[in-house]
């Protein structure tokens, strides 16, 4: 995992730096323009530079970041139920199935983890999706977060709009986590931390053959 995350850092560093590099073109126009064709140009810049920053370090983490299963890949709907199983379990994680898609988040709705998120101070979901391509036998994991206000659990819940946090860049342990760790903890040994989504969920991806990409979006 040191050898991705120093990777990543690298990677990075070089793209920012091209960016800032690409802005040398309006530096040497500065005196030929006048301020307000200056500030549109500038303008038009970060944006471009912005939206063609992400698409670049999206499509590097998809590749700095991409994990193979191990074994035979089970079919689709065999690894959806294995996630989704993660809902019959006592744990403070739920799932909820979407076509292709299933998004993984904290129980608020369940009045025992909701007290429980409430005492801890949680004050942003975390979201875990996940989008399945048959073809490849590949998951891509993406993040998102919400921001949440609990005023009365569970029946009171506010939740904001989902947002791009930073990525939790995480390996698979060496002793593999899958989803059949949540038996084995009790309440208060969660600390609700994204990686108690994140590990399982990656685990037991690979446990059943499936590669696995994180990334920023699908």
């Amino acid at each position: 995992m040191l050898k991705r995350l120093v990777v990543t850092f690298l990677a990075a560093a070089a793209l920012l730096t091209g960016i800032l590099l690409s802005a040398a073109p309006l530096l040497l126009l500065r005196s030929q323009v006048d301020a307000p064709t200056m500030l549109m140009m500038f303008c038009l810049w970060i944006a471009a530079a912005l939206g063609i920053g992400l698409v670049l370090l999206n499509k590097m983490l998809k590749s700095i970041w991409f994990f193979r299963g191990t074994g035979e890949p089970v079919p689709l709907d065999q690894l959806r139920q294995k996630l989704l199983a993660v809902n019959a379990m006592a744990c403070p994680v739920s799932v909820l199935g979407k076509r292709r898609t299933l998004i993984f988040t904290w129980r608020y709705h369940d009045k025992r983890w909701c007290e429980l998120l409430s005492r801890l101070g949680i004050r942003h979901l975390y979201e875990l999706r996940c989008f399945f391509d048959a073809d490849t036998r590949t998951v891509l994991l993406v993040d998102r977060s919400r921001t949440v206000d609990f005023l009365i659990c569970p029946e009171r819940v506010k939740t904001g709009r989902p947002c791009l946090p930073l990525p939790l860049l995480t390996a698979p342990a060496k002793q593999p986590t899958t989803i059949d760790w949540y038996d084995t903890v009790a309440e208060y040994e969660y600390h609700v931390h994204r990686r108690e989504i994140k590990v399982p969920v990656l685990g037991t991806i690979l446990a059943n053959g499936w590669h696995a990409r994180l990334c920023l979006w699908r």
